[in-house]
Formats: C-alpha cells, sequence, structure tokens
C-alpha cells in the first residue's frame, strides 16, 4: 500500500471542479463497497472503467491506475483483490494533495 501521501498537479483551470470531482470519487467508493458486498462484479467492473478513464483528464493518473487493477479484479470476479483495490482507493482519496500549476 502506498506510504507517502500522492500529490497531483491539477490545471489550474480546472479548480472550480476539483471539489465536486472528489465528493464524487467518495461517492463512488461508498457505491462500489455495495456493489462488492453484493458480488455485483459487472456493474464493479464498469464503475471502476468509467473512473480510470475521467481520472486521467482530471490529472488523477494514481487513481486511474487504482482504478484500472479494480477493473481487473472485478472482471475476474476477485472479491478480495477488489477489496484491496477499494483500499487503496479510500487510502489514496485520504492522503492526495492537490496542487494547481
Amino acid at each position: 500500500m502506498e506510504t507517502s501521501a500522492p500529490v497531483v498537479e491539477v490545471d489550474a483551470e480546472l479548480a472550480d471542479l476539483i471539489p465536486q470531482y472528489i465528493s464524487n470519487r467518495w461517492a463512488d467508493l461508498a457505491f462500489a463497497r455495495q456493489l462488492l458486498a453484493k458480488k455485483d462484479f459487472e456493474l464493479l467492473a464498469r464503475m471502476a472503467h468509467r473512473i480510470r478513464g475521467n481520472a486521467a483528464s482530471y490529472g488523477f493518473a494514481g487513481l486511474g491506475d487504482i482504478s484500472a487493477t479494480l477493473e481487473t479484479a472485478a472482471e475476474q470476479e476477485d472479491a478480495d483483490a477488489s477489496a484491496e483495490a477499494l483500499a487503496r482507493y479510500d487510502a489514496f482519496l485520504r492522503a492526495v494533495r492537490i496542487e494547481y500549476i
């Protein structure tokens, strides 16, 4: 698991959008946990794919990498790997530092 705080450089023009983006990712995490509890791996994989795609647009490559791992785990219906990816996702959101450039 990542031990240092991830730093994300975001274009300053996106500064007004980032608080809502982060809030949406927290909501996604809560929903993903529900999906995992229900073993709805198909929807979990689709959700992870969507997050992976939009993370790069906002400069959150690390979150995109975690989402790619989650997507693969969900596609393989691997509950343990999915749970680990969600733990990494949670840790990322808790620790991330955003620097506007």
